[in-house]
């Protein structure tokens, strides 16, 4: 296993609460299911703002930015079975990652009332 790239991502959630106001926002960001979930949670702005820097974390990772190989709303955060966090790819997004012959995605999640942080590994 060869390592592609990695990334890592910190998200204020007191300023990441403030942006989640706002629907449009929200909506061209997260699919369903992670809405559906995040709004499950007690606080769901801590839930919300894991994910979005999982999303920016594997952007970084990919070596990307936000482009339509790497589309926010393609990048979807959600639990495996055992509540292990995992990323699916979706559109011109999972397109990308495989002409590119990249193997797996590795991400870890993590947050406090105050940030939250994701690290992302994709390997080749």
């Amino acid at each position: 296993m060869n390592i592609y790239g990695i990334g890592t991502d910190l998200v204020d959630i007191k300023r990441f609460d403030k942006k989640l106001a706002n629907p449009q926002f929200v909506d061209l960001i997260f699919t369903i299911k992670e809405i559906d979930y995040c709004l499950s949670r007690k606080n769901s702005a801590e839930s919300f703002a894991a994910r979005f820097a999982a999303k920016e974390a594997y952007m970084k990772a990919l070596g990307s930015g936000w482009t339509k190989e790497a589309n926010f709303k393609e990048i979807e955060i959600i639990k495996d079975n055992q509540g292990k966090p995992f990323i699916q790819l979706h559109g011109e997004s999972k397109v990308h990652f495989e002409k590119s012959h990249l193997k797996e995605i590795f991400v870890s999640l993590s947050h406090t009332t105050a940030s939250a942080s994701a690290f992302v590994i994709i390997t080749k």
